[in-house]
């Protein structure tokens, strides 16, 4: 009796757990899928934004960058997986201008820390989450990033360029005027007298001064070039006149 008693009692629990188990499958066959169809979903599947993949240079709509090369993305990695190669152009303004001329990126050896990204002055890069990078030989890991040629720089606007050639204009008149006054000082030997008012009737003198209208700093200077150069010529004047007052009175 007890053994029919076992039997129907064991009988009983592994029904419940075949149940239980059943109920668990069940479950789970209605349960929508997760598992990746990955690569016949490769076009209409999502990737997160924030996964890292490979390093990219922004380029906006028109084909620039931001990149000023600097070289602290270069700095800051802790890899040396970005080398920054740059070079000199002359600009329409007559000056010289450093830019980049190749950046190079070896996705070998980066541990995508974003060191690089968060460090740029300029928001110029970006990882991007384009993980198909699979190749035969780690020299193709290795990339350039600024693949579109490089622009010439712009050229300069009509105001731009009468900007650039009143400053040009102001700079020498000052420098004309520090010059005359430091000639006068070393003649005189810097003999002190009362400051005269600068005369401003010199065409060029005028000239100057109209060209750096509109800046203080420029302005101040080379009035106070002209003040200089006036009390000297005041000062040699005083001498002279002194000097003849004395041959007179013998």
């Amino acid at each position: 009796m007890g053994s029919v008693k076992e039997y129907f009692s064991s009988l009983g629990s592994g029904v419940l757990s075949l149940l239980k188990g059943m109920q668990v499958t069940g479950k789970e066959f209605v349960t929508p899928k997760i598992t990746e169809r990955y690569p016949e979903d490769r076009e209409t599947f999502k990737w997160p934004e924030r996964f890292r993949a490979i390093l990219r240079l922004k380029y906006d709509q028109d084909g620039n960058h931001k990149c000023i090369a600097c070289g602290t993305c270069e700095r800051m990695c802790p890899n040396g997986t970005i080398t920054v190669e740059t070079k000199m152009v002359d600009t329409p303004a007559g000056t010289k201008k450093k830019k980049l001329d190749r950046y190079i990126y070896d996705l070998g050896s980066c541990t995508f820390c974003q060191l690089c990204v968060t460090s740029c002055p300029t928001d110029a890069l970006e990882f991007i989450n384009d993980f198909e990078q699979s190749v035969f030989t780690r020299d193709k890991l290795v990339k350039k990033l600024n693949y579109l040629p490089e622009k010439p720089e712009p050229e300069l606007t009509e105001e731009e360029k009468a900007k650039l050639a009143a400053e040009r204009e102001a700079k020498i008149a000052a420098a004309k005027a520090k010059a005359a006054a430091a000639k006068a000082a070393r003649e005189e030997g810097g003999a002190p007298a009362p400051a005269a008012k600068p005369q401003a009737e010199d065409p060029a003198v005028a000239k100057a001064l109209a060209a750096a209208k509109g800046d203080p700093e420029k302005e101040a200077k080379i009035r106070a070039a002209l003040e200089r150069a006036a009390k000297l010529k005041a000062e040699r004047e005083a001498a002279k006149a002194d000097n003849n007052s004395d041959k007179e009175n013998k």
